[in-house]
């Protein structure tokens, strides 16, 4: 493919994905139809199912879009300062940060969270690797069963983060959660 073409190409793509974000926002998930989207992105029907099966394929390709910027967010937050709890705290709550803020106005932010949850083998490799690091890190702050801690921990997060709609409020609620259970666990003061 030349290069004017696959340029063309993945305009049209960020395009179909922009407007698909949007309805998806205004709309929800199950309130988007692929005829909408092409509407919206001002993209025949076919043009669009060319590009995309189906409406989980799209929300998938939104999810992608967004993959770098939760792993980042993660990433940051375990090589921060302080101990354990603290570094898994702003890991998890960098990564919801994220969400929330692309979430942010949608009065489908619940169903959006809970479905980008179940959609894709990146994000479930992805939730692994991030589970595979905080067991790592608990593991080495001395946890007796990293892994359980982790489950827990890594639920409780994403339960705040469904729950709690402010930003600022879901963020401490989640650090406070990893300082409570993480804390004791490693001889750390919770």
């Amino acid at each position: 493919m030349a290069e004017g073409a696959t340029d063309r190409a993945l305009e049209k793509r960020r395009r179909v994905l922009e407007a698909a974000r949007g309805l998806i926002l205004r709309e929800g998930l199950r309130g988007t139809t692929m005829e909408a989207i092409a509407r919206e992105a001002g993209i025949a029907k076919a043009t669009l199912y060319a590009q995309f099966p189906d409406k989980t394929a799209v929300f998938a390709g939104i999810v992608d879009t967004l993959l770098d910027q939760l792993d980042a967010a993660f990433r940051q937050g375990l090589a921060g300062q302080g101990g354990a709890a603290e570094r898994i705290g702003a890991a998890l709550a960098g990564q919801y940060r994220v969400l929330a803020l692309a979430l942010e106005g949608s009065p489908h932010a619940a169903e959006l969270m809970s479905e980008h949850k179940r959609s894709g083998l990146v994000l479930r490799e992805q939730d692994q690797a991030m589970s595979g690091a905080i067991a790592e890190m608990l593991r080495a702050a001395g946890a007796e069963d990293a892994e359980a801690l982790t489950q827990i921990v890594v639920a409780g997060a994403y339960g705040i983060a469904l729950k709690i709609r402010d930003v600022e409020r879901m963020d401490a609620g989640i650090r406070l959660l990893c300082r409570r259970l993480i804390g004791p666990e490693t001889g750390a003061a919770g």
